[in-house]
């Protein structure tokens, strides 16, 4: 029996934010600045939209649901290892560590873009709140933390790939219907999916945030 686990306001933040991610790169790959200066302001709109989804959004997508202990994730990890875990309708515990340290390390990745220049004529939204000299480090940091994220990236894929080869639960289509088989989860708990004119709200209020930082 398939069940709705991910709504589609969280699936489609999901593939938004890969696609974000890539558009990122590409654009200071090839020095296209303003556009680059325009993907990381899509990327803070995201990102506040995620935390407001993960107060008031469905079930599976609340912090509350998927932040567990740090021993509790440890845990699962090495019980994963064994292939002893249960399948679970949402995070993991370990996934939902996941998903903080990435929206963490984006979070950062948006910021000091925001204070950072390049001493072409260009300066982020928040560099005339601080010295040259702090905007210079903002500037190091966002280049060197962009490492960092295409490390979390990596490991994110092999986890994926370790789900759907090994542990037959495959994640991949799951974000993308948003159903997962109920025989394979170990909660019996009903998913409780939020009204999407909840997703509507906060997507309003991410994006006036991020638009009112840009301009």
């Amino acid at each position: 029996m398939q069940i709705k686990v991910w709504d589609l306001a969280t699936r489609l933040f999901h593939w938004v934010l890969v696609l974000n991610i890539f558009l990122a790169w590409y654009t200071i790959e090839n020095r296209m600045i303003e556009l680059h200066e325009i993907a990381g302001h899509s990327l803070l709109a995201l990102l506040v939209f995620r935390v407001l989804w993960g107060v008031i959004g469905s079930s599976t997508a609340r912090f509350t649901q998927f932040i567990k202990y740090p021993r509790v994730a440890i845990r699962y990890l090495i019980n994963s290892v064994k292939f002893s875990t249960p399948h679970s309708t949402g995070h993991n515990p370990a996934g939902g560590w996941m998903v903080i340290v990435m929206l963490v390390i984006l979070g950062f990745q948006v910021i000091s873009g925001m204070l950072s220049n390049n001493d072409l004529g260009f300066s982020g939204a928040l560099s005339d709140y601080v010295s040259k000299g702090m905007s210079d480090t903002f500037t190091q940091l966002h280049s060197l933390s962009f490492d960092f994220i295409l490390f979390i990236v990596w490991i994110h894929l092999v986890a994926v790939f370790f789900y759907v080869l090994v542990k037959k639960d495959n994640l991949v289509k799951a974000m993308f219907s948003g159903d997962k088989n109920i025989e394979q989860t170990s909660q019996s708990e009903k998913v409780k999916l939020a009204p999407q004119y909840f997703a509507l709200i906060c997507l309003g209020c991410s994006v006036s945030l991020a638009y009112w930082l840009w301009v």
